[in-house]
């Protein structure tokens, strides 16, 4: 329908969650300077973890967790699934995320490929979850409760995610932030 429409029809097309999405990718940059003048002064730097990205969608009644590559993983990740039930306060969100594998014996995160594995996996997923723990690193904010927050500002989004989510150890958190707009400070984190 759109497509017919001409170029302003898109204007109206809005995320519905329960549906899957292609995933917004950082811009790439060489150096801590770069990344100033293209964002600005001051900039948000967030950890860059090891896992994979997870779309986490709910309408409200169903929650779904979806790959970059728009695979519905939802049925491999029942932890998850509870994780996002009990910690986000909200009727409906499409939220952006990395799962991250951790060692639960020695509290250190793994790489991707220790729980690449729980991705295709459809049996002994009770199993898998106490072998291959994940935590659920929430870094956006796509849709809340009925309204596209995607051109909101990126610090008003965060801000929204601070309000909905009740950050708990290996389970679920806010991806680990500084906002500065000293090169030094950045450096360091």
């Amino acid at each position: 329908k759109f497509a017919f429409s001409g170029k302003n029809a898109f204007e109206h097309v809005s995320l519905i969650p329960g549906r899957p999405l292609n995933v917004m990718l950082a811009t790439k940059v060489s150096d801590i300077e770069e990344a100033f003048s293209v964002c600005g002064k001051p900039a948000a730097f967030e950890h860059k973890y090891d896992g994979f990205r997870v779309i986490i969608s709910s309408d409200g009644k169903k929650i779904h967790l979806f790959t970059r590559r728009l695979e519905d993983v939802t049925k491999q990740f029942p932890d998850l699934i509870s994780y996002v039930r009990h910690h986000v306060k909200a009727k409906s969100f499409i939220l952006d995320s990395e799962a991250v594998g951790f060692d639960s014996k020695t509290g250190k995160y793994k790489p991707f490929e220790a729980i690449s594995q729980r991705i295709k996996r459809k049996y002994d997923i009770d199993k898998l979850i106490k072998e291959l723990p994940v935590e659920l690193n929430v870094f956006d904010v796509l849709y809340l409760d009925g309204k596209n927050t995607v051109s909101l500002p990126f610090a008003e989004r965060r801000r929204m995610l601070e309000g909905i989510i009740k950050e708990e150890k290996w389970k679920i958190k806010l991806a680990t932030q500084i906002v500065t707009g000293d090169l030094k400070e950045a450096d360091k984190f």
